[in-house]
């Protein structure tokens, strides 16, 4: 959904306080939720759980460039680690066995993968799981299954820090912490959403349900065919859901 919506809908809330503060003092209803300054009180509310969800947003999107930073060097220090291991006389499965997570990591399949043959009843392309296991969560993964290979051999000792067992496991820590971040920013902005829709649209004086208690109060005041009531009947408010 596009804020556009919800900015719309502030907006017009903003135009309906700006022609009932226009009656004057004929503007006199006798429930208070509708008084100009509860409507007044509700829009800053309102406004208020607007900002948190644009700053919320903000720092997820920060959070998201920063994992996609920190993840962007794996697959050349992978790359780099699996051709250092195959230069120190490692055993062959051993090498087989890091080749085959680099694949995964980089999203590659060790053959193609099948396609449909349209002369069987079968579809064999849907036997095929996808090798393309490049989620965030599942490269570390990969990753601490290659540290671990690289642990257990002892001819596993290169001389560049990052391609060592620490500088290895230290990318694994940065990019967990990373993911960890973007989930976290996540929650954040979702319930900033939880807090401006039932300020917008579900509280128990919501700007949604206002409106329309202002406009039946003003069709009542003035009459149906009033210039007053035409002036606000117009403004449209959508109620969304997030």
């Amino acid at each position: 959904m596009s804020e556009v919506g919800h900015a719309r809908n502030i907006q017009n809330f903003q135009s309906l306080i700006s022609f009932v503060t226009g009656y004057g003092g004929v503007y006199k209803p006798s429930n208070a939720q509708i008084s100009l300054t509860n409507l007044t009180a509700a829009l800053t509310l309102a406004n208020t759980a607007m900002d948190e969800v644009t700053a919320k947003l903000g720092t997820s999107k920060t959070s998201i460039n920063t994992r996609q930073n920190v993840f962007a060097p794996l697959s050349t220090t992978v790359s780099r680690a699996v051709n250092y291991y195959a230069s120190t006389g490692a055993a062959e499965n051993s090498i087989a066995d890091v080749r085959s997570l680099k694949r995964k990591i980089d999203g590659k399949r060790a053959s193609p993968k099948p396609v449909d043959n349209p002369n069987t009843p079968e579809n064999e392309a849907d036997a095929s799981h996808s090798a393309a296991q490049t989620s965030y969560t599942q490269r570390v993964e990969h990753l601490d299954n290659m540290i671990a290979i690289y642990q257990g051999d002892a001819l596993y000792i290169p001389n560049e820090a990052d391609l060592t067992i620490a500088g290895l496991q230290a990318l694994s820590s940065s990019m967990k912490a990373a993911t960890q971040s973007v989930i976290d920013s996540y929650t954040d902005v979702s319930n900033a959403r939880i807090t401006r829709k039932n300020a917008m649209y579900d509280g128990s004086t919501c700007l949604f349900d206002l409106q329309k208690m202002v406009k039946a109060y003003v069709r009542g005041l003035f009459g149906p065919s009033s210039s007053e009531y035409k002036q606000i009947s117009g403004l449209r408010f959508v109620r969304y859901d997030d």
